[in-house]
């Protein structure tokens, strides 16, 4: 069987997992140390995925979520969220059954 291509949706729910779980690692005091001059800063959507960007290189070889199969993105995702688990944070992978997910891309 051959996973197809991440979809759409599932780069909205990419978007919106990262964005909440920043969200949560701010709201429990989980700082990110900045490379330059050791800078203690908040998380944002965009630290987290790059975090997804590393583990699907690392794992996959990929570069770009854009490249990655369902499973892979999966995959990706849960390795994250192990990360921040060890930091007692967690965010559900988004769904549409989640309104909080509809209503965060209906803006």
């Amino acid at each position: 069987m051959v996973d197809r291509q991440r979809t759409i949706q599932q780069n909205k729910s990419l978007h919106k997992f990262c964005d909440e779980l920043a969200k949560e690692a701010n709201n429990h005091g989980v700082s990110m140390k900045a490379v330059v001059q050791d800078l203690q800063v908040d998380w944002s959507m965009e630290s987290v995925k790059s975090i997804v960007h590393a583990i699907s290189k690392a794992k996959y070889g990929k570069t770009s979520t854009a490249d990655l199969t369902t499973k892979e993105l999966s995959d990706c995702c849960e390795e994250v969220q192990k990360i921040f688990l060890e930091q007692g944070v967690h965010v559900e992978f988004p769904s549409f059954e989640n309104k909080e997910f509809v209503d965060y891309y209906s803006k």
